[in-house]
Formats: structure tokens, C-alpha cells, sequence
């Protein structure tokens, strides 16, 4: 018991450790070892006809195997997911109370086997050991299934009982305490050597004593010296590297540098104006190289907003007038956008024959009013 206390004391108590921890992603482990039941285990009958009958059960030493599936997370902290199977045979029974008969050595059989799926969560003490070894404490709770079968016979027995037989299975909260060495063998392998203190809830057995059916109860603490493999499926974080930055300062390889502070240039306004030949709303060939310069100056900068305005003459209906200025701002914009400029900064207005630059009278053509006008804007 004192055993047991101090091994969860130290695994509640230890301190975090400041280094990071050596893998990252998910490992696989798998190992076998022997298992030690505890000697005088207390086996009491408490129901049946030869209630209260009290012993204690000795059992050899055994064998157990173990496998786990595991997940590293931060901070030298792992958890997993472990199935274990304990076996040992049963060796003999002594009484506890005068009078009544025990089975010593050579007069029974059987075995007493525990099944179990654990989750545990371990911290690897890798502030301790070194690049080779590293120490790791860690504990666990889950299920346990229990199956008794032994035969207990003698020739003579006090008080008439010379017989029992108990073949039966129970399931009981299982815990554990683990402690361990993890010897570092290649990159992603490692040989771990552990000790686990095994402990389930007091499992209930049927069986017959002296021939009669009864219900027992047993301790079971289990012992074990373990020696396994574990792989790791992540690889060790690569060691950080650091690059200088213009203010002198070092950051890792894949962060960036403190911004330089440089002074913000914005942009003068352009405006330039696009005109169109009578009646028409294709680009000429001097229009065309007059939006893709203006476009390169305006994408030197931050640009804000870009105006595109439509206009027409006089000489003609309002309303074909108002459409043909529509074609022109459509022309210019698709030009601009062409040129790299983009599609969403652009606001676009046809004012057909309402926006002269130079005012004329009804049905006069005016080749200055025959234009699309370009204004941007920057931030």
C-alpha cells in the first residue's frame, strides 16, 4: 500500500518541465514482462453455505504483455490508449481463522488472468535524463475483466472442507501507476523499460466450496516489470532557425521581419481624358496607348478610386446619346482593367449629352464633347 501511494504521489507532484517535448504526433508501443500478484491476497467467502470462510491466496509469478496507441501532445505530456493481459497461476490458500483448512502447495491448479483497457497519461522527464534516456512517470484509469479458474482438492481437510472450484468472471474499475526509462535506439524508436503498479475494485467470484455453490471475494494488485518498444509516427521538431533582420534583430526562418518604418508615399491625382471620333465608341490606337500609360503611373501607387465618365455631343437624340456615352465608359473601363487595373476599385458613369466641356447648341457636333474622362485617386 505505502508503495502504491508514493508511486501516485510522484505523479501528481512532479514540475512541469521547461524544454519542449522530443516528438509530436501519434506513437505505437508494445512490450511484455513478468506480472507479481501480491502475496496473501484475502479471499472470503461471503455467501453460501460456508460463510464466513476466510483465506488467502498465493500465486506465482506470471506473465504480462501490453499494447498502446499513443498521441504527444505539449509540453512533454503524452496520452494513450493501452490493452494489457496478465496471467498467473495460483499456488496455494492458507487460512486465516484456526481451524478451518487451507490448500497448501502441490493440492491446487489454475490461474487468475486480468484483461484490461487503460487510458493513461504520462510526462516524459525529459529535462532529466539527457539526449539518450529519458525518465517518464505517468498514471491510468479504465476497465478490467477478471477471470478466476482454479481447483483446489485435498485427501483431509479441518472442518470438513477439502474442496473448491471456482471458474468464473467479473469486470472492475481498473487503475495504475507506471514509471519507466525510455532508452532512445534510433530516431523514431525507443526501448522503454517500466514498472507498473496494477489495481482493480475487489472483483466477486461464484464457484462451489466443498461441493456447495458460494460467492467470494478477492483483492487483486498486480506487480510488473515490463520491457517494450515504442515507435513514433511524427517526426522530432527541427531545430529552429533564425535569420537577421535589417534592425539587428534574429526571428526564425519562417517569420517575418519587423516592418521598416518608411515613409508613405500617396499619389497625385491623374485625369486624362480619352477622346472618340464622331459617332463612334471604338478606341483608336492613340487612345489606347494613353490608358496603358496612364494605367503604369496609377499602379505605382495605393490606388484609391477610379472615375470613369462617359459623355457625347449634341447631334443626335438624347436618349441614343445617353447609350453611345454608356459604350464609351464601357470601352475605356475594359481597357483599364486590361492594363491591370483593378475591376473593383473602378465606378463608372455614362451622362450622355448633360456633361459638356464645351457647351454647344442642339445637334452641333463637338469633337471636345466626344469623351470619356479617366479620374483616380490614391491613398
Amino acid at each position: 500500500m505505502k508503495l502504491k501511494t508514493a508511486l501516485f504521489a510522484a505523479a501528481a507532484t512532479i514540475a512541469i518541465s521547461p524544454s519542449a517535448f522530443a516528438y509530436e504526433g501519434l506513437y505505437g508501443a508494445i512490450g511484455a514482462g513478468l506480472s507479481y500478484l501480491e502475496d496473501d491476497l484475502d479471499v472470503e467467502a461471503v455467501a453460501g453455505p460456508q460463510a464466513p470462510w476466510d483465506s488467502e491466496m498465493n500465486t506465482d509469478n506470471g506473465i504480462g504483455v501490453y499494447t498502446a496507441l499513443g498521441k504527444y501532445f505539449g509540453d512533454s505530456w503524452r496520452g494513450e490508449i493501452e490493452f494489457s493481459y496478465r496471467n498467473n497461476d495460483v499456488r496455494s490458500m492458507t487460512a486465516d481463522v484456526p481451524k478451518i483448512s487451507a490448500f497448501p502447495e502441490g493440492q491446487m491448479s489454475g490461474d487468475i488472468a486480468a484483461y484490461a483497457l487503460m487510458i493513461n497519461v504520462i510526462k516524459d522527464l525529459d529535462f532529466i535524463g539527457g539526449d539518450w534516456v529519458t525518465p517518464y512517470v505517468g498514471g491510468g484509469v479504465g476497465f478490467a475483466h477478471l477471470d478466476a479458474d482454479f481447483v483446489g482438492v485435498r485427501t483431509l481437510g479441518l472442518n470438513g472442507i477439502n474442496n473448491i472450484v471456482v471458474d468464473d468472471s467479473d469486470r472492475r474499475l481498473a487503475y495504475q501507476g507506471i514509471a519507466g526509462l525510455a532508452f532512445k535506439l534510433a530516431e523514431s524508436l525507443s526501448l522503454d523499460l517500466s514498472y507498473r503498479y496494477f489495481g482493480t475494485l475487489q472483483p466477486t467470484f461464484d464457484g462451489l466450496l466443498q461441493g456447495a455453490p458460494f460467492k467470494y471475494e478477492g483483492a487483486y494488485a498486480s506487480h510488473s516489470a515490463f520491457a517494450g518498444l515504442r515507435w513514433n509516427f511524427g517526426a522530432a521538431p527541427a531545430k529552429a532557425e533564425y535569420k537577421d533582420c535589417w534592425d539587428g534583430s534574429s526571428v526564425p526562418v519562417t517569420s517575418e521581419c519587423p516592418p521598416q518604418v518608411t515613409e508613405k508615399v500617396v499619389g497625385e491625382p491623374i485625369q486624362t481624358i480619352v477622346y472618340f471620333d464622331y459617332d463612334k465608341s471604338n478606341l483608336t490606337p492613340e487612345a489606347e496607348a494613353l490608358i496603358r500609360e496612364t494605367a503604369q503611373r496609377a499602379l505605382q501607387f495605393n490606388i484609391q478610386t477610379v472615375k470613369v465618365e462617359g459623355n457625347a455631343d449634341r447631334s443626335g437624340g438624347s436618349a441614343y446619346n445617353q447609350a453611345l456615352s454608356q459604350r464609351r465608359a464601357n470601352v475605356v473601363r475594359d481597357a483599364l482593367v486590361a492594363n491591370g487595373v483593378p475591376a473593383d476599385r473602378i465606378d463608372m458613369t455614362a451622362f450622355g449629352e448633360d456633361n459638356p466641356a464645351k457647351p454647344t447648341e442642339d445637334g452641333v457636333r463637338e469633337p471636345l464633347n466626344r469623351r470619356t474622362e479617366i479620374k483616380i485617386s490614391f491613398m
